[in-house]
């Protein structure tokens, strides 16, 4: 089957700001892709080129095999955008205003009940959009962007604002849409463990540039075997890791624990080693890479 999504060699540049450069990928049926980048790395204008608010200096994007520069209404027929901040009627309630948005795309009351009940929201569907937080005008964002059965999703920042309860219920949907209606999406993240919970393959860019385009465990795969150790006494514990073979390095990290990069030694045998000096072993688990040690990793390769 045809990929729902081609993106094909897009630049954009604004000004001296060359915000895209080269950019291509793309999304199959039922899968989520997230873009993942700090803050000014495009992640914004990509996905504002494929909704069609920004047109590309350079390059083609098509949506379910229509060219979106030449086939525009077709395109975007069967899209739900989420942008980073989503706009409302604020004197209206969040059900009146999806009732507005739903007269364009033949949606059902129903529907739109329905929706708001998905994302949370149907005890507050009376409530003015005015007195919303903004986790609520993301929540309310989505139900918008879920209108009309779309299917493909494009979402920028779709956590932000949240707290942690609302951002499982949106990744939760995102991923059962996904599962039971064969529901595409692209999603914009800053966020390593949102892209991680619930995307299949991940596109990793700053400045514009594709660092990475691959699948998130092949992403999270350490180069190096890294653990944390919480251990008593630990100034002790540090100074024997250190002279163990097949520890290349111990330090202590900001957190109170140890990390130590193992060499030709599994951590079931340091644990061992450790417990039969008589160290007290709380917890030994793998380090957690963090989204700067994987650029940093990758800019280097």
């Amino acid at each position: 089957m045809d990929p729902v999504l081609i993106v094909e060699n897009i630049y954009k540049k604004f000004r001296e700001c060359q915000a895209v450069c080269g950019v291509s990928f793309e999304v199959h049926e039922g899968e989520i892709l997230g873009i993942l980048g700090p803050n000014g790395a495009g992640k914004s204008t990509i996905l504002a080129i494929i909704t069609g608010l920004v047109s590309p200096d350079k390059g083609t994007v098509r949506i379910f095999g229509f060219d979106l520069r030449t086939n525009h209404k077709e395109a975007k027929k069967n899209l739900g955008v989420l942008n980073e901040r989503p706009g409302f009627y604020n004197h209206l309630s969040a059900i009146a205003n999806l009732r507005l948005f739903s007269k364009f795309k033949n949606s059902t009351q129903e529907e739109v009940t329905n929706i708001l009940d998905k994302v949370g929201l149907f005890g507050q569907r009376n409530k003015r959009v005015s007195t919303f937080s903004q986790g609520m005008r993301k929540r309310l964002g989505l139900a918008n962007a879920l209108i009309g059965n779309p299917k493909l999703l494009i979402l920028d920042e779709p956590t932000n604002g949240l707290d942690p309860k609302g951002t499982k219920v949106i990744l939760d949907l995102i991923k059962s849409l996904s599962i039971k209606k064969k529901l595409s999406a692209v999603i914009s993240s800053n966020q390593l463990n949102d892209i991680e919970s619930i995307c299949n393959r991940v596109l990793l860019i700053d400045k514009g540039h594709v660092l990475f385009c691959e699948s998130v465990q092949k992403l999270l795969q350490p180069v190096e075997t890294i653990y944390l150790i919480k251990v008593k006494p630990l100034g002790k514990a540090l100074s024997m890791l250190r002279k163990i073979d097949g520890v290349k390095s111990a330090d202590y990290t900001d957190e109170g624990l140890i990390s130590v990069v193992l060499l030709n030694l599994t951590p079931s045998e340091l644990n061992r080693r450790l417990v039969n000096e008589g160290f007290d072993v709380c917890e030994l688990y793998p380090a957690r890479r963090t989204l700067q040690e994987l650029f940093l990793q990758l800019k280097d390769q």
